[in-house]
């Protein structure tokens, strides 16, 4: 029988500079269940390797976790990549990190970039820097999550800078979108009244969050299925009934 589920794609955890070092594995899984989240995605900016200690901690306390990436095109624009499994998540990460600048990071100035295992410890730094372009447009993007079975999100469209229609005005003619993700500050009437043009997706609403305060409050969405899957909530997207989306 179905059920609505609350869910939330765009979760970063410290291993994104620009997020707060208590974005832990087990931080991140307790605070989502205390809000009655039931499935989450980590989306760190142009890496996956934290997901993989995020998902261990879920399984172990029961909450859903998926593997994904917030992607920065050549355009500079995020795109959120979500994946059935971390081996596909790995995967598309090589795919991206050979068109990824070898710059190095400087946490004085960006912010560390750390690796968590599963009990909560850092287990090292990624040195590249992560706050960067990857040398791929938008469609080309695009192209690399589906070829990865993945789900392709456009981030904070409603945004001036690092979205799909703030930096084009459009969506490319090439470009596979699953759902559009409104900012979390975004009225719904409003989005409505002035990005008529992107009804045709599904609309969803995710905390984005950079700190444990973000997982609070009513900034995710709700989707009505039958499973706590990837699948499930790919089948919601993919069928663009929005009669099962309810954005909070």
């Amino acid at each position: 029988m179905s059920r609505w589920v609350r869910i939330d794609l765009h979760v970063h955890t410290g291993l994104s500079p620009c997020a707060d070092k208590d974005m832990t594995p087990w931080n991140i899984v307790r605070m989502a269940q205390l809000e009655g989240i039931h499935l989450l995605a980590i989306t760190d900016h142009n890496c996956t390797l934290n997901a993989g200690a995020v998902i261990e901690v879920g399984t172990e306390l029961g909450l859903v976790v998926l593997p994904g990436m917030e992607v920065q095109t050549k355009e500079e624009v995020h795109l959120i990549a979500i994946f059935p499994t971390f081996d596909a998540a790995l995967a598309f990460q090589d795919s991206m990190w050979e068109h990824l600048p070898d710059l190095p990071n400087r946490p004085e100035i960006f912010g560390e970039q750390i690796l968590y295992d599963s009990e909560d410890r850092p287990s090292g730094f990624v040195e590249r820097l992560l706050m960067q372009s990857v040398k791929l447009g938008i469609e080309e993007v695009g192209e690399a999550i589906v070829a990865h079975s993945g789900l392709t999100i456009a981030a904070h469209i409603n945004r001036r800078s690092y979205s799909l229609i703030g930096q084009l005005g459009l969506i490319p003619p090439g470009l596979e979108l699953d759902a559009v993700e409104i900012d979390k500050s975004f009225a719904l009437s409003k989005f409505r009244e002035g990005y008529g043009f992107l009804n045709q997706y599904p609309m969803l609403r995710n905390s984005d969050a950079h700190q444990l305060v973000d997982l609070v409050g009513n900034y995710q969405s709700e989707v009505l299925i039958e499973e706590v899957s990837f699948a499930a909530v790919k089948e919601v997207l993919r069928t663009g009934d929005s009669r099962r989306i309810r954005l909070r």
